[in-house]
Parts: C-alpha cells; structure tokens; sequence
C-alpha cells in the first residue's frame, strides 16, 4: 500500500498476508450463496457451494476442483506480459487444472457457478496477478466455459498456450466485475438492469451533455447526464470481508425508514462524527438534507452495515458538478468522489475501516467502467488520515483550501486499485 505522509509514523497494516490466513474458508457470495474452499492440499483448491441459493446457512455440496500437479511433473506456462517482458526475466506459473468434483464425471458448470468457483480460486491466491487455468475434459460443457471466460475477458489464451483450452486468468478483470452474473456480483443494483426490459445489447449509460448551474455551492460546469439511482433502500453494493468474517453491504438511504434515519441523526450528532462532518442538526434539518440528496442526481447516500447491522453512512459523487471541483481544478467527466463515516463504535478498527473505504471506492469503480479516479478530500488534521494513505494504493496530490475546510486530496486510480490493490490483499 502507500507509504507514510512526510512527518506522520505508518500506522499498523490492515492487510493479512496470505501465510496467516486459513487453508479452509467459508464465505458468501454477493447474493449470500453459501461458498467454501479447502486448500489444505497445497496441489488443490476444493469448491463447494450452498444447495439453496441465496441462503448463508445453507448446506454445501461440492462445486469444482482446482488441482495441479507436483514435483517433476510441474508443468510451467508464463504468466509475464507477453511481447514486453523479456525471456529471462519472464515468470512462469504451475498450470492448475479446473475439474469437475471427485467422482463426478462428465460435469456441467453453469457461467454463474464457474464465476462463484473463480471467486474462490481468487480469493486464495490473490498475490498472483495471473495464472494458467486448463479447463478438464471431464467438464461436459467446457466449450462453453471456454466462450464465456474469454468472452468477458476473465481469461485469455496466450501466445504459447498449450492446446486450445489452456487460459492465463486475470486476477484484476475479475476483480472489474468481468462476467460476473447478475444479482451475484458486488454491484448489486445496476441500471438500466439487465433483464428489466428485456435484453439489451448494452447496459452501458450513454454520454449526453447536461448543464449544472449553482450558487451555493458554486458550479458552472457542463458534464455527462447522471443515470437514475436505484430506489431508496435497495442494496447497491455487497461484499464478504474474510479480515473480519462478516458481510459488508451499502444501501442506498432511505430517509423515511426509521431504522436509517434514526441511526443517522444519532450518529452525525455525536461529538465524534460531528468533529469531521459537522452536520449536526435538528431532525427537521437531517431531513432536509436527505431531500436534497435524493432530488442530486450527481450525489447517492448509503448506510454501511456488517450483516445487516447499520455501522455508519457514507457517499459517492460525480465530482466535476460537486462543490469542491471549482477550488481543486481537474475533474474529468466521470471522476467520482467518497466521504464516509462510522457512527456505531464497535465498528471501528483498521480492519473494518480499511475494507469498509476499499468497498466504497470498488463500488464507484464498478457502477461507471469510464471512471478513471476516485478522489477523497478528508479535512487535514483528521486522524485517519495516515489510514488512508496507509489502507489504499492512492497517491497523496496536495492540501487544497475549500471553503468550509483545509483537506488533503487523495487521488486513487483505477488502474492500480484494480492491479496492485489485490496483491495488497485489500479484498480479503
């Protein structure tokens, strides 16, 4: 991750590196499936899934099997960017081989379960940025594999690829959501939707010029028209947090449910979340606020809750119509930006903060694939400051003066989010 700020000491990592992690794990799914892996085999990766979908208690029956061969036999195939890293100093990877469960012979996997498998595959080795994948010929529709993990990108056939089903896997296409099926993927509340009008050639918004004018604060900016948001109080984001066991979720606020509402106005009154924030009000001012933010179309809300309990409240904007784009300067057209607080105290800690700010920005990534960066502009005496430099690969631009505070910026690319965030281990 990034290095400390000149005069600050590097707070403790947030990361568990991959020798202190369990050879066996069960987790779930965006869509709470059930999953587990057991990797106690060094030369295996065992997958089974839940019996119901959607249920985390679910029973598990066996899914897939990853396994690669050991000692002698090791077959090797590079991994380094082809065509520009040179021959001697190329990295070459074991060929895992993706299987049908033990004693189940010929096999079909669905897309869905293939992407649910890989989903385990990754999750054990994320220090890898690629790997030799070959489909088995005991997958009776491994063809159709084939077409849909190239197809959407998760894989690619290399130059030097033995036979027509060995694929080097990208570790950051999947982590970019490539393939992933709707209602099991983080991104959980996509529009246009997929299958709500039928089906569509693209789900993609389109680029239509729109006007922002406003005095406070100010903006004078033409920008891209904004999509709709999802309806107040769906789930918009969903991800499992193996550092801490539990299932982190991001829904869109609902100002008229008194389960959100009230968590909100008790935490931005609280002296803790009011020294950062400083919104605290009246429950008639807390409202006006929502109405405000609902009726934006370049500003969502959302509460943060670990397996469905409320822990705080945080936000996602487009940053060239934002108030603070007139004093930074340099917003491109799809630049998004996050504020986030955690009002409940027993959600507070490196781990959950660290995953809970890496969600946000994978959400801002995932809802609008032409978002290149994704700012923060915390004020500058905050404490978490050092947090964030310490818990995201973003780089520290400068300290820029707004008018109702001293922030530090904070710029996260996509590129390297995607590239060296996982091998940092921040989707664990």
């Amino acid at each position: 991750m990034a290095t400390a700020l000149p005069g600050q000491t590097q707070p403790p990592s947030a990361v568990i590196i991959p020798s202190e992690r369990p050879l066996s794990e069960r987790f779930t799914l965006p869509d709470l499936t059930a999953i587990s892996f057991d990797a106690s085999n060094a030369d295996e990766i065992q997958v089974s899934i839940g019996v119901m979908p959607k249920q985390k208690d679910a029973e598990l029956k066996p899914l897939a099997l990853f396994r690669r061969a050991g000692g002698e036999d090791a077959r090797k195939a590079r991994v380094s960017l082809h065509g520009a890293v040179n021959d001697d100093r190329a990295k070459h990877e074991q060929v895992w081989q993706l299987d049908a469960p033990q004693d189940q012979n010929p096999f079909e996997l669905s897309p869905a379960d293939t992407w649910a498998a890989l989903y385990a595959f990754w999750i054990r080795n994320d220090f890898n940025e690629r790997l030799p994948v070959e489909l088995g010929s005991n997958l009776s529709n491994r063809d159709h594999i084939l077409a849909y993990l190239t197809h959407t990108g998760l894989g690619f056939r290399a130059p030097d690829a033995v036979g027509q089903y060995e694929l080097l896997w990208d570790r950051s296409a999947f982590w970019q959501g490539a393939g992933a099926p709707l209602g099991r993927s983080w991104l959980q509340a996509p529009l246009p939707a997929a299958d709500a009008f039928g089906p569509l050639t693209s789900t993609s918004f389109p680029h239509t010029l729109s006007f922002t004018k406003s005095d406070n604060p100010p903006v004078l900016t033409a920008h891209p028209l904004r999509p709709p948001k999802p309806a107040p109080g769906s789930i918009v984001y969903s991800r499992y947090i193996h550092s801490v066991k539990q299932h982190l979720t991001l829904t869109h606020i609902n100002p008229d449910d008194p389960k959100h509402f009230e968590a909100y106005c008790r935490w931005q009154n609280s002296d803790h979340v009011n020294k950062g924030w400083r919104e605290r009000g009246s429950e008639d001012y807390h409202r006006q606020y929502h109405k405000g933010r609902l009726a934006d179309p370049h500003i969502m809300g959302y509460i943060l809750s670990w397996d469905g309990e409320p822990a705080g409240y945080g936000e996602a904007s487009f940053n060239k119509e934002d108030g603070m784009a007139a004093f930074v300067g340099g917003m491109g057209d799809y630049d998004q930006g996050t504020h986030l607080l955690i009002g409940e105290p027993k959600f507070r800690g490196r781990h959950r903060f660290a995953s809970s700010m890496v969600s946000m920005k994978h959400f801002c990534f995932l809802r609008e694939s032409r978002t290149h960066i994704v700012i923060g502009e915390p004020r500058f005496d905050l404490p978490i400051i050092p947090l964030l430099a310490q818990h995201l690969p973003q780089s520290w631009r400068r300290e820029v003066e707004l008018p109702h505070k001293r922030a530090v910026l904070f710029l996260l690319h996509r590129d390297r989010f995607f590239d060296a965030g996982p091998s940092g281990g921040i989707f664990y």
